[in-house]
């Protein structure tokens, strides 16, 4: 049997990695101009900002999943054992985000979507949180199409199979 391993969602949002980008320019600008201390450091930084992320490994050999962090080739996270995967599924849930001044705080919610993977015992494990369902979707059928599993959609109330 085969490994699979797929990278599921970036560590930093979007504007810190994009501080990262910018780190990497002003980092190249330092050891042009032969700042051989902090030019390698900001390059670091950037490298560490940009490809950290969460994967999600399933060995069907072993019967192991590994949900883990990627930073630099280190993993970060507890490998578990598995009978079978029985199908991944998708769900709605209500996100909030408090901002606030000194004399006035702003509560905005939103729907987001939330991809899980289901064992055979009572394990899952959340692999994606996005915006659209389309987007989600869009992102699970190639795990799903490696897996060789169902995604369910539990959005509508009734579930169905996408």
């Amino acid at each position: 049997m085969k490994i699979y391993d797929f990278k599921t969602s970036t560590y930093f949002p979007w504007h810190i990695q994009l501080v990262g980008g910018g780190l990497a320019i002003a980092g190249i600008s330092m050891l042009t101009m032969r700042m051989f201390i902090g030019g390698p450091l900001l390059l670091l930084l950037s490298i560490i900002v940009l490809t950290t992320h969460y994967r999600f490994r399933v060995d069907f050999e072993s019967k192991t999943h590994h949900d883990y962090l990627w930073i630099l080739g280190l993993k970060s996270g507890e490998k578990k054992r598995f009978e079978a995967i029985e199908y991944i599924f998708i769900k709605e849930s209500r996100e909030s985000q408090t901002m606030g001044l000194r004399a006035a705080n702003t509560t905005i919610h939103k729907s987001v979507f939330d991809a899980y993977i289901k064992f055979s015992t009572t394990d899952k494990v959340h692999l994606l949180t996005k915006d659209t369902k389309k987007e989600l979707i869009s992102k699970m059928r190639p795990i799903s199409s490696d897996l060789k599993t169902d995604i369910i959609d539990y959005t509508e109330g009734d579930p169905r199979i996408i």
